[in-house]
């Protein structure tokens, strides 16, 4: 067991570290459905476009003016 460990511990941690990272990633880019940055970035752009319309005065496609 310890020449296991010896020879492919560091791959062992390297890969463990691997999968936590891209999990953490996953979770946090999840989309629209419930992952924060996915959220932030939606409420972002949808003021961004807001403010624009409103400040070119533009109306929205689909939208009757």
């Amino acid at each position: 067991m310890q020449d296991i460990i010896k020879e492919y511990g560091p791959a062992l941690i390297t890969v463990i570290a691997i999968l936590s990272l891209a999990t953490i990633i996953g979770l946090l880019f999840k989309g629209n459905d419930g992952g924060y940055v996915g959220e932030s970035m939606r409420a972002l752009l949808d003021g961004f476009i807001d403010e624009v319309q409103t400040n070119a005065g533009l109306v929205a496609i689909g939208t009757n003016p």
